[in-house]
């Protein structure tokens, strides 16, 4: 069986369990995927927004289960999504926690979830599951994973899950005053690691490269926020109602802080330009990051960045490109190292802190999860031998133990 093969057979394959709802209060419609119950639990975010449906969460649980593959643990995929367009926040949480209520069982016995588009981990994921005496948002995994252990034993590792995914960014100053977690740093620090592991294992360096960013949420923040770290220059970022270009590049920082205030979201930044910009005006760039819904990528839209000089595609989105042929064309013609190494930062501490014997301490996560894109992304360079195809030669070694 050769690799398209191996991936339409996996794609193709019936989820083990899919769990459908519709809220007796509202026009919110859910639906559970849990591709497998591989090691006894699966993991996988919750989404909401107006137009998801089952197709979407399907693909998202089985994109889960290969990303487990590069960052462990040892599980199955899954996805929790709504389709509804919320009025407010508290109207969102409101169908979140029945929602919750619904699949209960799942979530404390087998299935773990986090944060995803719209929801928070911290402030909607975690006190939604609390209401309903759930520990932490992976709690059905350990008990699913772990079923020889002692309760107590269980307890101590949700305990670490707990603590270690709310630790305070301390080591980093800047991120420590705007008083984010280690769980909202890790995928966007992941998704600026897979670049620079990228470059330094082929004699490159992600320093003075222009960059573009998709998407500036929780993401897209951290992406450019560590991009401008490590000495690129982020010249352009299009969020959903606002975009900024500046050749001579973005002051990050400046940015995060009026988010923090909530400046951006009250249209009064200075910063910013309200409204949707052309591609065509879209500034000259090295790299380009989307880090905000899935399937924004199609064939007009890639061959625009091609001609602003788009050579790297490092995805903070799951599945970014709008249909496989088009991935495969991208994939031929320049680099793109695929969501499912990218994007892995979150599942990643998640595995770290689910070792009995794992250190509380971000910087040692975060290297945890540079550690474990760059283990990987050598892989792919060793079989592969090439800056292009990188997505293929990478599911060529998922697929090694996948089906």
């Amino acid at each position: 069986m050769n690799r398209q093969e191996g991936m339409k057979e996996f794609f193709a394959k019936p989820p083990e369990i899919i769990v459908e709802w519709e809220d007796t209060e509202s026009s919110a419609k859910g639906w559970l995927v849990i591709n497998s119950l591989r090691g006894g639990a699966a993991g996988g975010g919750t989404r909401m927004r107006a137009n998801c449906n089952k197709e979407e969460v399907i693909e998202l649980a089985k994109t889960m289960e290969i990303k487990f593959r590069v960052s462990g643990p040892d599980i199955g995929g899954a996805k929790s999504g709504i389709a509804y367009d919320f009025k407010s926040v508290e109207d969102k949480r409101a169908v979140l926690g029945r929602w919750f209520k619904f699949i209960a069982k799942h979530l404390k016995t087998h299935y773990g979830t986090g944060g995803d588009q719209n929801l928070d981990f911290a402030k909607d994921i975690a006190p939604a599951l609390l209401e309903l005496g759930i520990k932490h948002p992976q709690e059905g995994i350990i008990r699913g994973h772990y079923p020889d252990f002692s309760e107590e034993s269980q307890d101590k590792i949700i305990n670490n899950l707990r603590t270690g995914v709310n630790l305070q960014m301390l080591d980093d100053k800047f991120l420590s005053e705007l008083k984010y977690t280690l769980s909202d740093t890790a995928t966007g620090f992941g998704v600026v690691s897979a670049v620079e592991s990228f470059y330094n294992l082929i004699g490159d360096s992600l320093k003075n490269k222009r960059v573009i960013l998709e998407g500036f949420g929780s993401v897209g923040g951290v992406a450019a926020y560590y991009a401008s770290q490590k000495g690129a220059k982020v010249v352009g970022i299009i969020d959903k109602d606002w975009y900024i270009f500046d050749s001579e590049g973005i002051d990050i920082e400046g940015l995060l802080k009026e988010k923090s205030k909530k400046i951006l979201f009250e249209g009064s930044s200075k910063m910013v330009i309200y409204g949707r910009p052309k591609i065509e005006d879209y500034p000259q760039a090295d790299l380009f990051l989307p880090c905000a819904t899935s399937h924004t990528i199609d064939r007009e839209f890639f061959e625009k960045l091609l001609g602003k000089g788009v050579k790297l595609i490092s995805s903070g989105a799951n599945n970014p490109f709008d249909s496989s042929d088009v991935e495969v064309e991208a994939d031929n013609k320049i680099s793109i190292i695929p969501d499912f190494v990218a994007n892995c930062g979150t599942a990643r501490i998640f595995s770290y802190f689910m070792q009995p014997d794992c250190k509380l301490e971000t910087q040692i996560a975060l290297d945890d999860i540079e550690k474990t894109i760059k283990s990987f992304i050598k892989k792919i360079i060793d079989k592969n031998n090439s800056e292009k195809n990188i997505i293929r030669t990478a599911q060529d070694i998922i697929l090694e133990n996948l089906i």
